[in-house]
């Protein structure tokens, strides 16, 4: 009998919804805007994608605006 193993990989669907999210990064000071885990205190909800960030979004740490952010891989 074949029973699942504990811990098992996550199957494709999986993968790609957990690494589909991009990591943003102010240029002036590096403060991170990651997709994934939003910015709850500023009211941008976790999963929200960048480009559904409103356009007067500002730096928390500097306040750059949204145009002085980059796409970060890490």
């Amino acid at each position: 009998m074949s029973l699942p193993r504990q811990g098992a990989a996550a199957t494709g669907a999986q993968r790609v919804a957990k690494t589909d999210f991009k990591v943003w990064q102010c240029v002036l000071c590096a403060f991170i805007y990651d997709e994934a885990a939003g910015l709850e205190e500023e009211g941008i909800a976790p999963g929200t994608r960048w480009e559904d960030v409103p356009d007067s979004f500002t730096c928390s740490d500097c306040g750059a605006s949204k145009s002085d952010f980059v796409m970060a891989e890490i």
